[in-house]
């Protein structure tokens, strides 16, 4: 579905795994936006999320598709320029109004 929505990006990376997408992070500097989907609670993933946001080097922008009670553990990202948490379910177009068009970009998916 994601890769569908922003069908007008460069570059699309998937990852299983926060590790896997800290490899792919390091090594392809031209991604400059994370999308991390949580099923779970996911310790990976928030210790993921606090790093790069916290990061001078891998700073990049976060989309953060979370359900409803993970809410709680992601509302101190809330006040962060850098990232934005969109509840689960949502309609797949309101991705679109994110004007993340023409982004490179890799999906954090450790449920894959």
């Amino acid at each position: 579905v994601l890769k569908n929505i922003f069908s007008k990006a460069s570059f699309f990376y998937l990852a299983p795994n926060v590790y896997s997408g800290f490899s792919l992070l390091k090594c392809h500097k031209e991604i400059n936006l994370i999308i991390i989907d949580l099923d779970e609670e996911c310790k990976d993933c928030l210790d993921f999320i606090y790093f790069v946001n916290s990061s001078k080097i891998y700073k990049r922008k976060i989309l953060i598709l979370a359900d409803k009670h993970q809410m709680i553990t992601l509302s101190v990202l809330e006040h962060s320029e850098n990232v934005q948490v969109l509840l689960k379910p949502f309609n797949p177009t309101v991705l679109q109004s994110y004007n993340y068009e023409s982004l490179n970009y890799l999906v954090i998916e450790p449920n894959i």
